[in-house]
């Protein structure tokens, strides 16, 4: 197999010139959680020809650069033979805050079915993604440099920067380290400097007397241990500064692990930007540009939040317009009603600040009188709501609520729904402006009200300090589907009974998955055909005597709502049929 490998592939990043032939690559793109505060957006590139399906993720530390460029770098690629599942960006909260974590490191969720934070659900889906993949490659951005011994503060065996990482020399059949051995010797030929080696580092995670316990819990292991699959990680270091090098060497680690694998590609030429984050924004905000040093808005007015970014990579950045009152709450996704005020607002392109904007205030009043009590603002799937002391906000499993605060007030007010824990870090009993998904079971048992039939309730308490303490309920139902609606080539429409867990016969056709009917949002339901990700509208085949199946999941929690079995009916009954 021939790689592109010329003098500018070996020290730039970014800027595609693509050099293949004519012949369309196969891609899907897809984004799971869309629409919410952790998008997961996942490319699958299926090969010319078949082979192994293998997994590549970067991006589940939002600290570690190299990893999200590297495998949005490989999205690009010309795939001959097999398939790659990538994973650029695991964890985008994380990213645009340049932080390891925001509640708690999603890297550490794998041991185990958590469901305490939106990283558990990212988890879900990842899990569910590595169950379609024969190997795994994890992409890093570890501290100075790997060495099984003490050298000195920055080489030792607590370093993780500079290695192939492996949870052990064998597992069962796996023979990981020839693997990664082979890779790391084809890595280190081309690297002029020898401190800047790539080692092997076996964390030996299944012995007793590991010195790394805690990879029990990483996703390597998991695709491991659970999924039986080889599974390594590719680690550059934070103390290598140069990040287009860093990128150009894991991006070529990661293409000589998928030879092992069985893949063939072919990388296509790129240079490397100034700035890989950032070339440009055009934000909305009501409208109006967002640029220059200030921005006038109105209190008690909404804030609609629009726009996009352009990388001089070319790639699809993360984009976030965050109020510096609520530093995780993305505005390009959320809905805001100014009822307290806030000093700016900051634009940030893969976790790099691009600008900061002053918010100059018009329209300030004192508190307004409450008569008949206060009026609760929340919002519902994008959509206000309004509440009144003592009323009920209902909604299904699985929606999103934004508790924004009390109408007339002039001050940021302190609601706590009990039961739910906004921040890991401070439980102050305040949930204003936190993305909140419906799930009875995310929250605390212990302050469920009684409900009947499978209904939750609970309370949302005004603990604001020198304000008289009211309340609302907040009624959760569980998602039901009814029946779907397909359409067939012809346009002819079918209606079908949903009914999970069963099969049902189909006559052999393409059909648009063009309805639901249920007691929600359609846009809250995801739908998989034999575990391929569709979108409403979109068509599947159903084939004589073979089994499709559809699964419908919360497009927010990703649990799963209920599967059926299509069959289709042999010729000559489909034909009967008619």
């Amino acid at each position: 197999m021939k790689y592109i490998l010329c003098r500018a592939f070996l020290i730039s990043v970014f800027t595609f010139c693509l050099a293949f032939p004519a012949t369309a690559q196969q891609v899907k793109n897809y984004t799971f959680f869309e629409g919410t505060q952790y998008p997961l957006r996942v490319t699958w590139v299926f090969g010319d020809e078949p082979g192994p399906t293998i997994m590549v993720q970067g991006g589940i530390q939002g600290d570690e650069l190299s990893g999200f460029f590297t495998a949005q770098l490989l999205t690009r690629c010309k795939v001959r033979k097999g398939s790659l599942i990538i994973v650029p960006r695991a964890n985008e909260p994380s990213i645009l805050r340049r932080a390891r974590q925001i509640n708690v490191d999603l890297n550490r969720r794998f041991d185990k079915e958590y469901n305490s934070f939106y990283e558990d659900r990212l988890a879900r889906a990842i899990r569910f993604l590595i169950s379609g993949a024969e190997g795994f490659i994890h992409l890093h951005e570890g501290s100075g440099f790997y060495n099984p011994k003490y050298v000195n503060s920055l080489r030792n065996p607590k370093r993780y920067g500079q290695s192939l990482i492996i949870d052990a020399a064998v597992y069962k059949d796996i023979k990981l380290a020839d693997m990664c051995d082979r890779a790391i010797a084809m890595l280190n030929a081309q690297i002029k400097n020898p401190s800047y080696y790539f080692t092997l580092f076996n964390t030996d995670t299944f012995a007793k007397a590991t010195q790394y316990p805690e990879m029990l819990k990483s996703l390597t292991c998991y695709a491991l241990h659970e999924r039986g699959i080889p599974a390594m990680a590719v680690e550059v270091s934070k103390d290598i500064n140069d990040l287009g090098w860093k990128v150009n060497q894991q991006l070529r680690a990661t293409v000589y692990l998928l030879r092992e694998f069985g893949i063939e590609l072919d990388v296509p030429d790129f240079t490397f930007p100034n700035s890989p984050t950032g070339k440009g924004f055009e934000i909305l905000i009501n409208g109006r540009p967002l640029r220059g040093n200030s921005i006038e808005l109105v209190r008690g007015a909404p804030v609609s939040t629009s726009g996009k970014a352009v990388a001089e990579s070319g790639l699809d950045p993360a984009v976030a317009v965050f109020a510096s009152d609520r530093p995780n709450l993305n505005l390009l996704t959320a809905p805001r009603m100014a009822l307290s005020q806030f000093p700016a607002l900051e634009v940030r392109i893969d976790g790099s600040r691009q600008a900061k904007t002053n918010v100059n205030w018009k329209g300030s009043k004192p508190d307004l009188p409450e008569v008949n009590g206060p009026v609760f603002l929340c919002w519902l799937n994008g959509q206000p709501q309004f509440i009144s002391a003592g009323g009920t906000l209902k909604v299904v499993e699985g929606d999103q609520i934004i508790l924004e605060g009390i109408l007339g007030s002039s001050r940021e007010e302190i609601l706590n729904l009990k039961g739910f824990v906004a921040s890991v870090t401070v439980n102050s009993g305040q949930d204003v402006g936190y993305e909140i998904i419906a799930d009875p079971s995310n929250f605390m048992e212990k302050y469920m009200l009684e409900g009947q039939d499978g209904i939750s309730r609970y309370r949302v308490v005004r603990e604001t300090p020198g304000k008289k303490r009211s309340e609302f309920y907040l009624v959760i139902s569980p998602r039901e589907i009814k029946a779907l609606e397909l359409k067939d080539e012809g346009g002819n429409h079918d209606f079908v009974n949903w009914e999970s867990g069963q099969q049902k016969l189909l006559r052999p056709d393409s059909y648009a998955l063009a309805d639901v009917w249920s007691n929600g949002d359609r846009c809250k339901i995801q739908a998989f055909v034999d575990n391929i990700p569709i979108s409403w509208g979109e068509t599947f085949s159903v084939r004589p005597g073979k089994e499709t199946v559809l699964t419908m999941r919360h497009a927010t929690t990703f649990v799963p709502v209920g599967q059926m079995v299509f069959k289709g009916t042999d010729y000559l009954q489909s034909q009967l049929d008619q």
